[in-house]
């Protein structure tokens, strides 16, 4: 009898404690919709696209560098022949790290601080200032849009480079410069353009603010060569 009424109350205790676990429970389904503004519907979109595009160039290079390895491997290629690969592929290596001059079409975008006119308190000075953050937004803008070489008062941008106020100047790649900025970029300059003066874009900010904005297309463009050092000292090979 006890052990009926034993299993009684675990059997009741069972019923209480499920009871009290499914009141705990959601069964709601979450929304998972996101709803992207224009411009981050634009970035992730040209996002997408740069990486099925990196994705194919990386295939290509995949499919010419085993070709290589083979002809190396086989003999098909005479010592002319490969010293003449070699420096192909050193060419087009030091185009991409930035250490050749380049020239090529696209845009220039020219940065001002505001007039004295447009200025009209503390507040509204530094507002109307171009600072380093302004000049890093209009880089990463210029690169989602596609430029292959970009350069600022002569200096050229490479992944190693650094852009950060020093006092009432821009520190670029170790050099002060100061405003009128200066930025040079080669690719499609009408893709260039039309990304760039698009509304959503970062210079329609600046242009708010009463930053001098100038954005001009260019049928030629000479970006020099970066002259800094590249240092690697802890990245292997793995």
């Amino acid at each position: 009898m006890k052990n009926n009424e034993a299993n009684i109350f675990v059997f009741i205790a069972s019923i209480i404690i499920g009871i009290l676990i499914s009141m705990n429970i959601s069964f709601k389904k979450e929304n998972g919709t996101v709803f992207l503004s224009a411009k981050q519907y634009q970035d992730a979109y040209n996002y997408k696209n740069k990486l099925y595009s990196d994705i194919a160039t990386l295939m290509e290079q995949y499919d010419k560098y085993n070709l290589k390895v083979e002809n190396f491997r086989n003999n098909e290629l005479n010592d002319e022949h490969v010293t003449e690969e070699i420096e192909e592929e050193l060419n087009a290596n030091n185009i991409i790290l930035g250490k050749v001059p380049v020239s090529g079409q696209g845009i220039i975008i020219n940065l001002n601080d505001a007039s004295i006119e447009d200025i009209e308190n503390s507040f509204d000075y530094q507002l109307r200032l171009v600072h380093n953050t302004d000049i890093i937004q209009v880089i990463n803008d210029l690169i989602n849009a596609g430029a292959e070489a970009i350069s600022i008062n002569g200096q050229r941008i490479v992944d190693t480079t650094e852009i950060y106020c020093s006092g009432p100047f821009i520190r670029v790649n170790g050099v002060k410069i100061a405003a009128v900025f200066n930025i040079q970029a080669i690719g499609n300059k009408e893709v260039l353009y039309n990304y760039m003066m698009s509304n959503e874009n970062y210079l329609k900010t600046l242009m708010i603010r009463k930053v001098r904005v100038d954005v001009e297309k260019a049928d030629s463009i000479k970006i020099p060569a970066y002259v800094g050092e590249y240092k690697k000292e802890f990245i292997k090979v793995n």
